[in-house]
């Protein structure tokens, strides 16, 4: 990612983008999966996908139950700021409408942008596996009765999951960390890094290709829709420099890094063409201050140089990864 002057200005909190659809419209859902905080590439992934017209709802994923508080204050936070914003929008409409006579939207419903979380360890097939034929479809069903009864189609999901046991990402000046990885750290880094991709598109296939028919079913009778074809279903994950280059303290993951992007030219050979159509890309935003970052040691270093290198003499921010996930996955 290259940061361009414009794009240093900070996103607001999110109080417009309601837009009126017709009752029997499709909305568009995308899922996140890594969210830990609000520093998260995954949770700025999902309100950056919010942001424009293209989602209506997101669903944030995060790892254990040690994260279902402080996830779910985010998610509840940003629900009020949607609630209060269409609040605004319908008494604006309210107000255009009742001064004027034969309102060509008469009829139609302002829906709200929405997020929602479940948890999800990608470790664990099972739990995948529900997420996509169980919890989702259940979540996306009891949803539907607040909207109208429109139908969900699963359009995107975001892969932002990287892991390494400590041990393995421990370094100093006399030690060489990548010989003496021992192989249960390194099947670890790789099975969180990039094998959960794979996991998550195989089980998440068949709610991404359905749209090519009739969308997710939610329970509400089934109607026939005219879907915009010119528009494909998306994977994207994060990835790093350390793939392809070695970079100091990196460790482990760069070689988990680099199974992740061979992992996405596989799928997306596989995937891309029809029935299917599955867009799947990886994007590499450098270093940023997350929680996985912490994980490396003199991160701050490496940061600081990267930033003095920069011609804007500063790295991304998390707000503009988001930007970019979401014109790759928005299609």
């Amino acid at each position: 990612i290259h940061p361009s002057p414009s794009s240093t200005t900070h996103h607001p909190p999110f109080t417009q983008h309601h837009h009126r659809i017709p009752p029997t419209m499709i909305q568009r859902v995308a899922v996140a999966v890594g969210v830990s905080n609000q520093r998260s590439l995954a949770w700025h992934s999902a309100l950056a996908l919010l942001r424009g017209n293209e989602f209506d709802h997101v669903i944030v994923t995060y790892q254990s139950e040690r994260f279902e508080r402080s996830v779910g204050k985010l998610v509840e936070e940003q629900n009020a700021a949607f609630r209060k914003s269409m609040e605004s929008t319908c008494s604006f409409h309210s107000n255009s409408n009742s001064n004027s006579t034969g309102s060509a939207s008469a009829g139609a419903s302002v829906t709200a942008k929405r997020l929602s979380s479940l948890q999800l360890d990608v470790t664990k097939e099972d739990e995948v596996q529900s997420l996509f034929e169980e919890r989702l479809p259940s979540l996306l069903s009891s949803t539907s009765n607040s909207n109208n009864g429109h139908e969900f189609e699963l359009n995107a999901i975001v892969h932002s999951v990287a892991y390494a046991p400590p041990s393995a990402m421990k370094s100093s000046p006399h030690t060489l960390p990548l010989l003496h990885t021992d192989l249960e750290s390194f099947e670890i880094a790789h099975s969180v890094s990039s094998y959960s991709l794979i996991t998550l598109a195989k089980h998440a296939l068949p709610l991404l290709s359905c749209q090519t028919q009739t969308g997710i079913q939610t329970g509400t009778q089934t109607q026939n829709h005219t879907l915009n074809h010119t528009r494909s279903p998306s994977i994207t994950t994060m990835t790093y420099l350390g793939s392809t280059r070695p970079v100091p303290n990196y460790n482990i993951m760069g070689s988990a890094k680099a199974s992740l992007e061979a992992t996405v030219r596989g799928l997306a050979y596989e995937l891309s063409p029809p029935p299917h159509s599955i867009r799947i890309n990886a994007i590499s935003p450098g270093p940023v201050h997350t929680l996985a970052a912490r994980g490396i040691k003199d991160f701050g270093t490496l940061k600081h140089q990267v930033d003095e290198r920069s011609l804007l003499k500063r790295g991304v921010t998390v707000q503009e990864v988001g930007d970019v996930v979401a014109f790759v996955a928005g299609g």
